[in-house]
């Protein structure tokens, strides 16, 4: 073997060695995490299965009992006599209770993130963010199965790496006595259901750390280190395979001269 060759084999042997000793933690836990993403139904993991059918507004003819259904344009009009600047994007009547209530979507200006507010169906006046048990009523509406709530807590601070990130605030955590340990989140500014937990939900999300290798946000996988192992596991594979060809009699004995 000439010279070179055995030094681009030594190399590659060293490479492949003492890479391999830094990548195989971070490769087995990319392919474990990789086998329980494949090994688990995403709906299912979204708690698809107990989400109870949408109930659909279709043309009220009453607020609630016995109350007329008012104009959206009143509650778009209280809405601008308290905030002059704002912008509203769009009305939505949901249900809420024995009644339904408008959900104003709106924008301050012409920048910034959407906003939401309340008005009552009934006269179109502002009113203020869910109840706890306004709350329990919109979480017991979306979640199927028959069970009673455990708890429920009210959220107005973000938590890094939490459950809920990425959702407005204010929101009602709504725990149910299941067996799949099922928490529905509840925005109080929007009366809707803005996400679902459960225990399988929470594997999930601890492999799905494990894979980004983002221990505090769990959803940036643009970081440098992230970047450096991946790049540090190709070079393991690749001088892996650069090893496999240069010591590989079957394929030396194909090279030699006839």
């Amino acid at each position: 073997m000439p010279k070179a060759k055995r030094s681009l084999t030594r190399l590659s042997r060293l490479a492949h060695r003492y890479l391999g000793i830094f990548a195989a933690a971070q490769l087995l836990l990319w392919t474990s995490s990789g086998l329980f993403f494949s090994c688990n139904a995403i709906g299912s993991v979204r708690g698809t299965p107990e989400r109870a059918p949408a109930c659909a507004l279709v043309a009220p003819s009453s607020a609630s009992p016995g109350k007329p259904l008012a104009s959206p344009s009143l509650a778009i009009a209280a809405l601008v006599a308290t905030k002059p600047d704002a912008r509203v994007l769009s009305v939505t009547l949901r249900p809420l209770g024995r009644g339904s209530v408008y959900v104003l979507r709106y924008r301050r200006g012409d920048k910034g993130s959407a906003r939401f507010a309340l008005a009552r169906s009934d006269s179109g006046a502002l009113r203020s963010p869910l109840s706890r048990d306004e709350a329990i009523d919109v979480a017991r509406r979306d979640f199927a199965p028959s069970a009673a709530v455990r708890d429920v807590e009210r959220i107005t601070q973000r938590s890094r790496g939490s459950e809920f990130r990425g959702k407005s605030l204010p929101l009602y955590g709504v725990r149910f006595d299941h067996p799949r340990k099922t928490r529905i989140y509840v925005s109080a500014t929007r009366a809707k259901v803005v996400a679902r937990r459960n225990a399988q939900w929470r594997w999930f999300d601890w492999f799905w750390m494990l894979h980004t290798m983002d221990y505090r946000d769990r959803d940036d996988f643009n970081t440098w280190w992230l970047q450096a192992l991946a790049l540090l596991g190709l070079v393991t594979v690749l001088s892996g395979l650069a090893l496999f060809v240069a010591t590989n009699s079957w394929l030396r004995r194909r090279r030699r001269p006839q």
